[in-house]
C-alpha cells in the first residue's frame, strides 16, 4: 500500500500522538472511583480511639495498599481489611495513640483502574506536625508503557482482528503475502501488549514502578483486577484471530474473534462499568466490533485496488455493508457519551471531556473520507476507473493515519476519570472538622431536597462534651474572588446540632468558613478553616 501522498499529515498525527503521550505520563494519580465519606472524617478529631475506619467510596472497590502512619511517623501495612461493596473496613491493631494518624489507601475501582488517596484524624488532640504520606503513585515510565500498550493492543484488536474478518468474510482470493503479514504482525503485537499490559496493571495497581515488572506479585495483582479478564479475553480473540489467518475455518475463527473484541472491551473500563450496564456493556460491544470491522478493512481495502479483477468486488461488498456498521458506531457512540458526561459543559471542563472531544475530532473526519468513498468514488472503482482507485488508496491512507490518532486518544482516557465519577463524588455531602481547644464543630453540607444546600453542624466543648451555645452562625467567604463574607445564622434542631437551610453559593472551589458559637451574652467562640466545593 502507497502511503506517500498522506506523508505530508504524518509528522502532524505523530506530534498529537506524542501530546496523548504526554497527558498519559501526568504524574497526579487521577481518581476513577472517588472516596464520598470516611469515618472518623478526615481532619476530624475524636476523643478515643475508634474500633475501626471506614472508607464508603461513589461505587464498588476492592482493597489493595493500606498504611497506617502514626503520629510518630512508623507506618505500618494494615492486614485486617473488609470489603462490603462500597465501603472498605480498617480495624485497627489495638488502640491508637494520642496525636494525629494518616491513613494511606489504594483500590481499584469497578472499571479496573487504581486509586488512590489518604485521609487523617486524630485521637484526643491533632499533634504538633501532621504526618508524612507514604510515596504510593505511579512513576512516569510505568505510565508511558501503560499507554503505549493499550494503543498497541488497540491496533492488534483493531486492525489485526478487523483484517482477519475481512480476509474471511469479504475478500475475493487469500490476501497478499505483504497484506497478510500486516495483518498478521496486528495480531502478534496486540497479543505481546495483552500479555504486558497484566503486569502493567498490576504495577499501576501497587503504585510500583517499572522496574517492579518483574516480581510475581504484580502479575498475580494484575490478574485478580477487572482488567486481567479484559486481557485474557483480547488474547484469546487475537489467537483466534491468528488461526483465521492461516485459513482453518476462516470465517467461524474471525467471526469469534471479532466477538472476543467487543466482550474484552465490555469486561472492564469506564464505560463498562457505568450504570445502567443492561445499556453500557452491550453499547461498548457493538462499538468495538463495528470499529474493528472499519479499521481492520482499511488495509486490505487499500492494497486491493492495485487488482482490477478483484478490487471492484470488494469495494462493493465493503460499501454495503459500512453505511450499517456506521449508525451503529454513532448510536453506540452517543448511549455512551450521554452515560458518562451527564452534562454538555463536561465536553470542554473535564480532562475526559477534552479527549472525547479529540476523539470526535477525529471521528468526524473519518466519516467524512467515508462518506466521499462510497458515494463519489466507489461507483467509479466499479465502473472500472483506475484513477477513482488510486484516489481511493490515498484517501484510505489518510484514514489509517487519522484512526491511529483517535486510538491514541482513546487510550488516553486510561487516566482520565469520566465526568459521571466527578460529579457523584462532587454531589457527596461534604464533611469538616473544626477544633480548637475551646471548643470543635463538625459540619456537613449535602444538597438540599428541593434546590440549594443544607448545611448541619455539631458543637462540642474541647473535651468531647456537649456545647449548648445561645447561637450558631456561619460565616463564609471568597475574598480572592471579591465576595464579601456571607453570614448564615443557623437554627437550633436539637441538643447541639443546628441546621442551614437552602443555602445558595455564587461560585463553587474553595471557600474559607468559620463557625461562631456565641455561648452567652460575654463569650462568642470562633472556628476556622476552609472548604472545598465542587458542585
Amino acid at each position: 500500500m502507497n502511503l506517500l501522498p498522506a506523508a505530508r499529515h504524518a509528522r502532524g498525527v505523530v506530534f498529537v500522538v506524542a501530546c496523548l503521550a504526554a497527558l498519559a505520563q501526568s504524574s497526579a494519580a487521577l481518581a476513577h472511583a472517588s472516596l464520598v465519606r470516611s469515618e472518623p472524617s478526615d481532619r476530624a478529631v475524636v476523643a478515643q480511639s475508634p474500633a475501626a475506619l471506614r472508607l464508603t467510596f461513589n461505587e464498588p472497590v476492592s482493597p489493595l495498599v493500606l498504611q497506617l502512619v502514626s503520629p510518630t511517623g512508623e507506618t505500618v501495612d494494615v492486614k485486617h481489611v473488609a470489603g462490603e461493596n462500597a465501603t472498605i473496613i480498617v480495624v485497627p491493631l489495638g488502640a491508637l495513640a494520642r496525636g494525629t494518624h494518616l491513613l494511606s489507601w489504594r483500590v481499584i475501582s469497578a472499571d479496573g483502574h487504581p486509586v488512590g488517596g489518604a485521609i487523617t484524624f486524630s485521637v484526643a488532640a491533632p499533634s504538633a506536625a501532621a504526618p508524612g504520606l507514604p510515596q504510593l503513585q505511579t512513576d512516569r515510565p510505568l505510565r508511558w508503557a501503560i499507554w503505549a500498550a493499550k494503543l498497541i493492543l488497540y491496533v492488534g484488536l483493531f486492525g489485526g482482528i478487523g483484517g482477519a474478518f475481512y480476509a474471511a468474510w469479504i475478500a475475493t482470493e487469500p490476501l497478499s503475502r505483504r497484506t497478510g503479514k500486516c495483518v498478521t504482525a496486528a495480531l502478534d503485537c496486540g497479543l505481546v501488549a495483552a500479555v504486558i499490559s497484566v503486569g502493567l496493571q498490576g504495577a499501576d495497581a501497587f503504585g510500583l514502578p517499572l522496574s517492579d515488572l518483574r516480581e510475581p506479585r504484580v502479575w498475580m495483582g494484575g490478574l485478580a483486577t477487572s482488567y486481567g479478564l479484559t486481557a485474557g479475553i483480547a488474547a484469546g480473540a487475537l489467537v483466534f484471530g491468528r488461526i483465521a489467518m492461516w485459513r482453518v475455518r476462516g470465517r467461524l475463527f474471525s467471526t469469534l474473534a471479532l466477538a472476543g473484541v467487543g466482550a474484552a472491551l465490555a469486561a472492564s473500563g469506564h464505560a463498562s462499568s457505568a450504570e445502567p450496564q443492561l445499556l453500557t456493556r452491550p453499547a461498548v460491544f457493538v462499538h468495538g466490533i463495528v470499529v474493528a470491522f472499519w479499521i481492520g478493512a482499511l488495509v486490505p481495502l487499500a492494497a486491493v485496488m492495485r487488482s482490477p479483477e478483484r478490487r471492484a468486488v470488494e469495494l462493493a461488498r465493503f460499501s454495503r455493508a459500512i453505511p450499517t456498521a456506521i449508525i451503529l458506531l454513532i448510536a453506540s457512540g452517543i448511549s455512551l457519551a450521554i452515560v458518562q458526561l451527564r452534562q454538555v459543559d463536561a465536553l470542554w471542563t473535564t480532562a475526559y471531556g477534552l479527549v472525547l472531544c479529540g476523539k470526535l475530532i477525529a471521528v468526524l473526519a473519518l466519516v467524512a473520507l467515508a462518506a466521499l468513498n462510497r458515494f463519489a468514488l466507489t461507483l467509479r472503482v466499479v465502473a472500472g476507473d483506475s484513477f477513482a482507485a488510486r484516489r481511493i488508496t490515498r484517501s484510505i491512507a489518510a484514514e489509517l493515519l487519522i484512526a491511529l490518532l483517535a486510538l491514541g486518544f482513546v487510550a488516553a482516557w486510561r487516566f482520565t476519570p469520566p465526568p459521571r465519577a466527578l460529579f457523584a463524588a462532587a454531589e457527596a455531602p461534604v464533611h469538616v472538622h473544626i477544633h480548637s481547644d475551646r471548643a470543635m464543630a463538625d459540619l456537613t453540607i449535602e444538597p438540599a431536597a428541593g434546590s440549594g444546600r443544607q448545611i448541619t453542624v455539631s458543637v462540642l466543648d474541647g473535651q468531647f462534651g456537649p456545647l449548648l451555645a445561645k447561637e450558631v452562625t456561619l460565616v463564609l467567604a471568597k475574598p480572592e474572588a471579591g465576595i464579601e463574607p456571607l453570614r448564615l445564622p443557623a437554627t437550633h434542631v436539637e441538643s447541639t446540632i443546628w441546621r442551614i437551610d437552602r443555602v445558595y453559593l455564587p461560585m463553587l472551589g474553595g471557600w474559607r468558613v468559620r463557625v461562631e458559637i456565641l455561648v452567652n451574652d460575654f463569650e462568642k467562640i470562633p472556628l476556622e478553616d476552609r472548604i472545598d466545593l465542587l458542585r
